[in-house]
C-alpha cells in the first residue's frame, strides 16, 4: 500500500494505489483524492475517497 501522506499521483503504480471507499475507484493521478486518518487500538487507519462527495457520503 502506497503511504497516504505521499503524493497519490506521482509514479504510483495501479496495483499498489488505493481504492476509494465508497465507490472502489482506484486512485491514481487524481487532484481529488481525500483521506481521513482514525486510530483504533494504537494503530492508524487510513479511508481513501476518490471526492468530497464520496468522503461525505461514507460520513452520513
Amino acid at each position: 500500500m502506497v503511504d497516504p501522506t505521499s503524493d497519490i499521483g506521482e509514479d504510483v503504480d495501479e496495483a499498489d494505489a488505493p481504492d476509494c471507499a465508497v465507490c472502489g475507484e482506484r486512485i491514481i493521478e487524481l487532484p481529488t483524492h481525500r483521506v481521513i486518518a482514525t486510530v483504533e487500538d494504537g494503530q492508524i487507519e487510513h479511508t481513501h475517497f476518490c471526492s468530497d462527495d464520496c468522503r461525505a457520503s461514507y460520513l452520513e
